[in-house]
């Protein structure tokens, strides 16, 4: 007897046209952002400003701001077998689980070289669930409605990050970080146990070429290609070298990515060691970050997906050009404050935003797409941090930070002129 096949009837949630599964993933998805938030906050706000106030040196410190970057070399292997699965979502559960209990060892262990081994396996096992869950979010919501959905996930969770900032802030400043590393990872692991509860399509959901002629090869193609046996790097780099909307856009992330790498390990020894912020002062600077990424995830979610989403990005670049700017020529706790906000501004659309053009590039190519992009990230993001810290004894912050500031600029003007004249939706 044949199987009937149930069709899914949408309602209207939000304003937005949804069926059952993709309103319940978004409610999923809303409740593991929020719990997530906690284990966000004190690990990419506070963990070297922890590790700083433990003792760490100038080499540690460069190798914390360089760890999120060391695992994504790996990307496009781990985004070959990824899009060979049928499901992506055990690529990102068992890393991530695993992953966030490793804050426990510098809860119970404070020494700096506990907090850079930590970072480091930690970032490791991120590598592998990166270029997952660009897929996995390809399957959660349809195309036509992911920007604003993936903004109101992540509007959510800057809403609590707010409160939390200062919260972690005073917490630590009155007993020390061990509490707030311990309720990080608590709260991580909790998170990661919703996430596992989505309900994913078995297909892609509205895979579009947005990317035009190049978009459709792609999908044609990405069947075939995900049966093939054995990672193939050349294949991957294939991608580029045919796509100069690709080309462009990689090259132009390379130099602001770089700087911005380059500059940040600079702004937590400055907001440390050189002005000597407490973590309260911290937390309210934290709170000023969390603030503009949040109105960012709401007005970039929408400028997504109804305006062409080159201007997104590129007012995206353009923030890590400023911030460290602002670092190198002034260097006070206002710019603290603002560079905080502007670099919100700056993650929030690198965030959703690349995740867009990625799916709208390369429709069934997410994962290896995004496993190039990641790579890229690994590279300028373990040279960057480790080159910028070495050379504080030898050249002035401020002449660094110019430098990291030239690299953004270089990468703003690099993809405002390889996007020049072009009206199609990337």
């Amino acid at each position: 007897m044949a199987r009937i096949q149930r069709k899914e009837y949408q309602t209207i949630r939000l304003g937005m046209p949804m069926t059952a599964r993709v309103w319940r993933n978004l409610r999923v998805d809303v409740g593991a952002t929020v719990l997530f938030s906690m284990f966000n906050v004190v690990m990419n706000q506070f963990y070297i400003a922890f590790a700083l106030q433990q003792g760490a040196d100038k080499l540690q410190v460069g190798l914390l701001a360089a760890a999120p970057a060391v695992g994504l070399i790996f990307s496009p292997l781990w985004a070959s077998w990824i899009e060979k699965a049928d499901n992506p979502k055990p690529f990102i559960i068992i890393p991530n689980a695993v992953g966030r209990m490793l804050l426990l060892l510098p809860a119970f262990l404070p020494e700096p070289g506990i907090y850079v081994a930590a970072a480091m396996m930690f970032q490791l096992l991120m590598g592998i669930q990166a270029p997952a869950y660009a897929s996995l979010v390809s399957r959660m919501y349809p195309n036509e409605i992911r920007g604003r959905l993936m903004g109101y996930v992540r509007v959510s969770m800057g809403v609590l990050m707010i409160p939390l900032a200062y919260l972690v802030g005073s917490w630590a400043e009155a007993h020390g970080p061990t509490g707030p590393l311990i309720a990080a990872s608590l709260m991580g692991v909790l998170s990661i146990g919703l996430f596992n509860t989505l309900k994913l399509s078995k297909k892609r959901i509205s895979i579009v070429s947005g990317g035009g002629q190049e978009g459709d090869e792609f999908a044609q193609k990405a069947d075939n290609r995900r049966k093939r046996p054995s990672f193939d790097f050349k294949e991957q780099w294939k991608l580029v070298r045919h796509n100069r909307t690709l080309g462009v856009f990689l090259l132009a992330t390379t130099f602001a990515g770089f700087g911005n790498m380059f500059a940040i390990p600079l702004y937590q020894i400055i907001q440390v060691n050189v002005l000597e912020l407490s973590n309260i002062q911290i937390g309210y600077a934290r709170v000023a970050y969390y603030t503009a990424l949040l109105l960012t995830f709401l007005i970039a979610g929408m400028m997504i997906d109804r305006f062409p989403i080159k201007y997104t990005l590129m007012v995206g670049i353009s923030a890590y050009a400023i911030v460290p700017m602002l670092y190198g020529i002034w260097g006070t706790y206002s710019v603290v404050l603002a560079g905080n906000a502007i670099q919100g501004i700056g993650d929030a659309i690198w965030d959703i935003g690349i995740l867009a053009f990625v799916f709208r590039l390369a429709p069934g190519r997410e994962a290896m797409v995004f496993g190039i992009h990641l790579m890229s990230f690994g590279i300028r993001g373990t040279i960057g941090p480790l080159l910028g810290t070495s050379l504080t004894s030898d050249i002035s912050m401020s002449a660094l930070l110019i430098a990291a500031s030239i690299c953004g600029w270089i990468g703003t003007w690099l993809f405002v002129w390889g996007n020049r004249g072009k009206t199609h939706s990337l």
